[in-house]
């Protein structure tokens, strides 16, 4: 999600770059490479720890019952370390279903999801979820 959404900001200095080596001198190549090789693989793993870390990738990872009613959907955690988490329905911003999971979009950070497997999801239970999202996707 992260790269359909800022693949133009990777892409634009090694496309400039690559205009100076064609306008201005050739060396501006091996800044291109540079840049496409080492910074945007850096700044990649730092963006990659700093979502893959968050408390809601641990919640999405971890053994779990999942409880829904009219105004919140409850994680209880099997974990005797983790307390329980109530996420409420205004903290969904809306829902994206794929084949193998369904990923609630949550408010705060801008790609903090809750993933839960399809499998374990009933779909009068995902039809419930829909209608407690306030924004569908």
């Amino acid at each position: 999600m992260f790269l359909a959404d800022n693949w133009l900001w990777m892409a634009l200095p090694v496309a400039v770059c690559g205009m100076l080596a064609i306008f201005i001198d050739v060396r501006f190549i091996i800044v291109a490479m540079m840049v496409l090789f080492i910074v945007l693989p850096m700044v990649l793993a730092l963006l990659f720890f700093y979502y893959g870390l968050s408390p809601e990738a641990r919640w999405s990872i971890m053994d779990k019952s999942v409880q829904i009613d009219e105004n919140a959907i409850t994680l209880d955690f099997t974990h005797e370390r983790m307390t329980t988490h109530v996420i409420h329905r205004d903290d969904v911003r809306y829902i994206i279903e794929k084949d193998d999971v369904l990923m609630l979009m949550l408010r705060g950070k801008r790609y903090t999801c809750l993933m839960l497997p399809s499998s374990a999801i009933d779909p009068d239970v995902a039809q419930l979820l829909r209608q407690l999202v306030t924004q569908p996707h």
